[in-house]
Formats: structure tokens, C-alpha cells, sequence
């Protein structure tokens, strides 16, 4: 025989079954909102590993543009006023000066070489990651809570930090390569002393050329 039931007691019994519900939906959520927070956490720690390595790789290069561009502002400076009573025209170079046009050109080729590769590889990290379709792209970065959206966050970043570095990098070493043509024109016009241009590029070419031709892999495998 079925035990009879008061109004009052099934209404409790809905009420503790529906109390049960919300606890493990609140528990399954907390679970969930905790497991993102620690890949959030862990995301944050690459992140930081990332910015540190892309430091490393540019900071060697870092300015030295400027301080190239500045000394040879001021030899054209010094070279305008010494020579006020009499015109300052290029000349051909018999010096050693007169081959490096020919080799920052073959230099500029393998910078654009080695930035299509490091292009390449950007372009096939943002695909394998589907950064470019997610749907969490369409959320702003605070909405962004899940597991998978706090992973796309941390890709898109990753991609964006090695996208600037590669930016950054070959930008600064096309105009490296004009200052030292500019440096060839000086000497041309008689501003330097013979030899100077190639003693500039030649340092380019000890201390900087080497690492300019893996530079593509090099950032590369900041993606990784």
C-alpha cells in the first residue's frame, strides 16, 4: 500500500529536489569558473615567458638606428659648414666603401626573405588556433571566461606579440640598411674619412647579419 502524501510534504519534497539541482549546477559552475581561472593563471605565466623572449631577441638592435642616424647627422652637419665656400658633390668611391651599396642590397633580399618566413608562420598559428574564426572573437576580452575563450586569448596575444616583434625587428633593420647607403653618399662627398661606410657595414655584417639569417625561424619558434 503507497503511503499517502500531504500537499504540504510534496511541495517540501519539490522544494529539497529542486534545491539539490541548483547545489550541483552551482557546484558544476564553480568547478568550471575554477578550472578556467587556473588556465587564466597559467596563460598569464606563458604570457610572461613569451614578453621576456621577445625582449631578448630585440633588444640587441634596439635604438642602434638611432644612434647611427644621429652620428651621421651630425658628420653632414660638420661637413655643410666646413665646406660653405665651395659645393659638396658625390664623387665615385675608390675606397672599400664602394661594394657595400651592392651587399646592404643582398642584404635587404634575405630580411625579406627570413620576414616572409616568420609572415608564414604567424598566418599558419593563427589557423591551426582558429583565431580568425572562433567564436569567441565576437566576445569582449572581461567576457571571455571559458576554458576555451581563455585559450583563445592567450593564442591571440601570442600571435600579436611575434606579429609587433617581427614588425619591430625588420623595420628596424630596412632602415639600418638606408643609413648605411646614407653613410656611403658622406663618404662620396668627402664628409668621412676613406673607408668609413665599410667599417660601419662591416661591423653589421660580424655582429648583426648572422642572426638576421635565421631571424625568420628564431621567431618562429616564439610561437611555439
Amino acid at each position: 500500500m503507497v503511503p499517502h502524501i500531504g500537499p504540504q510534504a510534496a511541495a517540501l519534497k519539490i522544494a529539497v529536489l529542486s534545491l539539490a539541482s541548483v547545489v550541483v549546477f552551482s557546484l558544476s559552475g564553480v568547478k568550471t569558473q575554477s578550472h578556467a581561472q587556473s588556465v587564466q593563471t597559467n596563460n598569464a605565466a606563458t604570457n610572461a615567458t613569451l614578453q621576456a623572449k621577445v625582449k631578448a631577441f630585440l633588444e640587441p638592435e634596439a635604438g642602434l638606428n638611432n644612434e647611427i642616424r644621429a652620428g651621421l647627422a651630425r658628420l653632414e652637419q660638420t661637413c655643410t659648414f666646413t665646406n660653405k665656400s665651395k659645393s659638396v658633390t658625390p664623387s665615385p668611391l675608390l675606397s672599400k666603401s664602394a661594394s657595400v651599396p651592392k651587399e646592404v642590397a643582398a642584404a635587404r633580399l634575405v630580411a625579406n626573405e627570413q620576414q616572409a618566413v616568420a609572415d608564414k608562420a604567424i598566418a599558419e598559428f593563427r589557423s591551426s588556433r582558429t583565431l580568425n574564426t572562433n567564436s569567441c572573437a565576437a566576445l569582449p576580452a572581461f567576457l571571455r571566461m571559458s576554458e576555451q575563450c581563455v585559450r583563445y586569448q592567450a593564442d591571440t596575444e601570442t600571435a600579436q606579440a611575434v606579429s609587433q616583434a617581427s614588425q619591430t625587428y625588420f623595420g628596424e633593420t630596412l632602415a639600418r640598411f638606408k643609413s648605411y647607403e646614407a653613410a656611403v653618399d658622406l663618404e662620396a662627398k668627402g664628409c668621412t674619412r676613406p673607408d668609413f661606410a665599410h667599417k660601419l657595414w662591416a661591423a653589421e655584417q660580424v655582429h648583426i647579419v648572422p642572426k638576421l639569417k635565421t631571424s625568420g625561424q628564431l621567431l618562429s619558434d616564439l610561437l611555439k
